[in-house]
């Protein structure tokens, strides 16, 4: 799932990533079709769509905290089952 189709599910936050999600939902509401999707798309948009850079970044880092592989979750599901 690229970043702009994630935002579309995070509409109901109350926090940056709820401000890039409502924007960048309106603006494919709007008609806007995304060439790739990703936060760097997003982040040329910023401007035009009213959001800061910062706003777009703490989005991002989100977005890549939950699509991000835990080399170590194997590892920790073990050891709970161990214990």
């Amino acid at each position: 799932m690229d970043f702009a189709t994630w935002l579309t599910g995070q509409t109901g936050r109350e926090d940056a990533t709820g401000r890039v999600a409502m924007a960048v939902t309106n603006h494919l509401a709007e008609g806007w079709t995304p060439r790739t999707g990703s936060a760097d798309e997003v982040r040329r948009l910023a401007p035009a769509l009213g959001l800061d850079l910062v706003d777009v970044d703490m989005a991002d880092a989100r977005y890549r905290a939950d699509h991000m592989v835990n080399p170590f979750r194997a590892e920790e599901l073990e050891m709970r089952a161990a214990q």
